[in-house]
């Protein structure tokens, strides 16, 4: 990928309901290593906390407990999903001197940080059969199988995906054609 005043030379158009919009392949490859990050993490949580071992298997310093639910190995894996989502980025946000640029940054790795957290709940219940039906907390009540939360983060995450999409087509529309 070549950056050149603030453009790219890897946008591509694709068709989505007839609409065309313009993306840049590093932004799709990021938005499916956090999809993949969130599955997987998904699955080894479950996997931790659900096994007859239970958290017992959380060895000190990763089982100290910080508030509700929360022990320190969320935060572990929170800082590693941030850096998974923002990785292919950070050049952009350090030595990058386009506001705009950064701004496209900003938006597409929180969009990927928001999918991160519902993927990562949902990956904890699906693959093994259950839902968080028995989980009667305000974050878990569900709704016919469907957690109220996920609908509302999917939302907020294609918004921002939409807002990064939408300034990459503003920046094509003003690039010279080579």
């Amino acid at each position: 990928m070549v950056w050149y005043d603030g453009h790219s030379k890897d946008v591509f158009n694709m068709d989505v309901f007839g609409r065309q919009f313009a993306i840049r392949t590093v932004h799709l490859t990021s938005a499916a290593s956090t999809f993949i990050f969130a599955l997987v993490y998904g699955v080894i949580e479950h996997t931790l906390l659900a096994s007859s071992l239970g958290i017992g298997i959380l060895v000190h310093p990763l089982s100290i407990h910080i508030f509700g639910q929360v022990y320190f190995y969320h935060v572990c894996m929170f800082i590693l999903a941030i850096l998974i989502s923002f990785n292919p980025f950070f050049d952009i946000l350090l030595f990058s001197s386009s506001g705009t640029l950064r701004k496209q940054v900003l938006l597409w790795g929180t969009g990927n940080i928001v999918n991160f957290l519902w993927l990562e709940d949902l990956f904890y219940w699906i693959p093994f059969g259950e839902w968080p039906k028995d989980v009667m907390s305000p974050l878990h009540l569900s709704f016919y199988g469907i957690v109220w939360w996920y609908p509302v983060a999917f939302l907020f995450a294609s918004l921002l995906y939409y807002l990064t999409i939408r300034s990459i087509q503003r920046i094509k529309k003003h690039e010279p054609v080579t």
